[in-house]
């Protein structure tokens, strides 16, 4: 074979490998660019006043995905953490990859000044807002200092940690020796009578509380200042 024969025929296959290719790669960073933004709108939707980072793990262009005549569709992603699996599909033709990402959602929460003794009173100086990672989150946290000025630290809490529900014991609603009402739900029936607090408790806590009438000493839940439920 000449050298003119030669040259054609390189430029020839030159000419036909390098659109094939190409072509596979364009729609990698087609699927890339899709799955990115998909997942952005999805947890932008579900938490609309985080900041969302998305960070796509790379598609093997070894994979050589067939050209998607038709928008791509996402499966809602599954995973724990930051770490999500997302399936893609194509309709047409038919075709599916399974891609994995890794999010992470930014918003604004109360965090700790200084570290905090377990005991702190929480006063306006022990805290602060600062933008950090909730995707870890487990509990419920703050986003206003002025929920939990006044309540007390459950344990020990390290500067610029995130302050979560968990750590925290709200107010005294009640304290030992305060005169309560004492309130019985019976058949839609409410029936009610006057009593003492034998121990201190906040909204929600079960104390004891004695029955200034029969003298009895029972369990009740604190539902305000001044009243308990009984069971």
């Amino acid at each position: 074979m000449n050298t003119y024969n030669l040259t054609r025929l390189f430029l020839l296959t030159t000419f036909l490998l390098f659109p094939i290719s190409l072509f596979a790669a364009n729609e990698t960073d087609k699927l890339e660019h899709a799955a990115t933004q998909y997942l952005h709108e999805h947890y932008k939707n579900s938490s609309p006043n985080a900041r969302i980072e998305v960070k796509l793990n790379p598609i093997s262009r070894k994979i050589k995905l067939k050209t998607c005549l038709l928008p791509y569709e996402f499966q809602t992603p599954k995973g724990s953490g930051s770490r999500i699996t997302l399936r893609a599909r194509c309709p047409s033709p038919l075709w599916q990859l399974f891609v994995a990402a890794e999010i992470k959602q930014f918003g604004l929460a109360v965090v700790a000044k200084s570290s905090l003794p377990r005991g702190t009173y929480i006063s306006i100086q022990d805290i602060k807002i600062k933008e950090v990672d909730l995707t870890s989150l487990r509990s419920p946290y703050f986003t206003d200092t002025n929920a939990i000025l006044g309540w007390t630290s459950k344990r020990s809490i390290a500067a610029d940690t995130v302050i979560t529900a968990t750590m925290l014991k709200p107010p005294l609603a009640v304290s030992k020796g305060d005169a309560l009402i004492i309130e019985a739900k019976r058949n839609g029936v409410s029936i009610r009578t006057s009593g003492t607090a034998l121990e201190n408790g906040s909204l929600g806590e079960q104390i004891k509380v004695r029955n200034d009438r029969s003298g009895f000493v029972i369990k009740a839940k604190v539902i305000q200042a001044g009243l308990v439920q009984a069971p």
